[in-house]
């Protein structure tokens, strides 16, 4: 039909008709005009610009009322960057739980803690990096008033690339901490490994596990250590399921060795 048409104009070009060009020039335009099907997507994204810090928000909320009382508070934020040979990481985070053992009595609490941690790194190839890190540490339940640890240390990436990071790192430490009524400080080796692990478009995992010990009795030591799934609600919204575990084989005094600790929280990127 296009070609009949065509064929139609030309006639009229040669037989003088005075709207001959516009008309050849309009089907022209009509004819190099690209189809919907070959326009770019318009819900393209451009790439994330990596000297922008990555800042997030964790809420986490369970009750119940009845035969079963419980009451379950998880608060956090991160804030990260890594770009051009340097990483930075900034992470705080507040637990609360109660609970009754049966419905006519009062609530008890059984969790109540809050840990903060600054973690530098200077990227030296595309293997090794040098970094420093500091934490602080404080447990109602595991009457652990505070902990301070400042943590120097040399690390290398096992894996590195958009969709999987696996470090491990090791080196000296300092530990300040105030067990029951007990005051204590001392020096300990570290070792310590992170991993995040991009699976699919919208869900990762994460995993984080550090180990300390005192050079002067090895059976003071502790293990902080955490594993979670990351999946994507929307573009700014995602759901976080994590378990943590706190051990300090020297507990204080009527205290247990072992927390352990299951969150599931909204988090929320800004």
């Amino acid at each position: 039909m296009i070609r009949r048409l065509s064929l139609s104009l030309v006639a009229l070009c040669v037989s003088g008709a005075p709207y001959c060009t516009v008309q050849a020039q309009e089907l022209k335009d009509l004819s190099i005009k690209p189809t919907p099907a070959a326009a770019a997507p318009v819900c393209d994204t451009k790439p994330k610009d990596p000297s922008i810090w990555d800042k997030s928000l964790l809420f986490g909320f369970n009750y119940t009322e009845g035969n079963t009382k419980t009451t379950n508070i998880n608060i956090g934020g991160v804030a990260a960057r890594d770009y051009e040979n340097n990483a930075w990481r900034f992470q705080a985070d507040y637990n609360f739980g109660s609970a009754a053992n049966s419905a006519n009595d009062p609530r008890e609490e059984n969790k109540n803690n809050f840990r903060s941690l600054a973690d530098y790194r200077r990227v030296l190839d595309n293997t090794w990096f040098a970094g420093a890190g500091a934490s602080f540490a404080h447990d109602e339940i595991a009457d652990l008033k505070y902990r301070v640890v400042l943590s120097p240390s040399l690390g290398a990436y096992i894996l590195r690339d958009d969709d999987v990071k696996l470090s491990l790192e090791a080196g000296p430490s300092y530990v300040w901490e105030k067990l029951g009524d007990e005051d204590d400080s001392f020096a300990a080796a570290r070792i310590a490994n992170r991993l995040e692990w991009k699976f699919s478009d919208t869900s990762k995992l994460f995993e984080f596990t550090e180990y300390l010990v005192s050079v002067e009795d090895a059976d003071q030591y502790l293990v902080n250590a955490e594993i979670g799934l990351e999946t994507a609600l929307n573009s700014f919204m995602s759901l976080v399921v994590s378990v943590r575990d706190y051990y300090i084989n020297q507990p204080a005094e009527d205290r247990v060795r072992n927390d352990v600790i299951t969150i599931t929280a909204l988090k929320v990127t800004l």
